[in-house]
């Protein structure tokens, strides 16, 4: 598989202490989900991976409900942080 030459600064930007979210975007198809897919497979971090890739939602109720989820996973790990 390609490895993004970016991976090495994503991996270091993580690995820094953190007070706010981090959020990678970019044009459709450019790599940011393969990106993601090689950091996640390099981590022991929690994370919980979900895609906006067919929403067509014009509410927040997805972004409510994706978030709620990821804090349940991260309750039910006892995990100080979730990617």
């Amino acid at each position: 598989m390609f490895q993004r030459t970016v991976l090495q600064d994503i991996i270091t930007r993580i690995s820094e202490p953190r007070k706010f979210i981090q959020v990678l975007v970019g044009p459709r198809q450019v790599g940011k989900t393969t990106l993601i897919k090689q950091f996640l497979k390099k981590t022991d971090i929690t994370h919980y991976f979900v895609t906006a890739d067919d929403l067509y939602a014009a509410d927040n109720t997805w972004i409510r409900r994706e978030w709620s989820n990821a804090r349940l996973q991260l309750q039910q790990t006892g995990s100080k942080e979730i990617l």
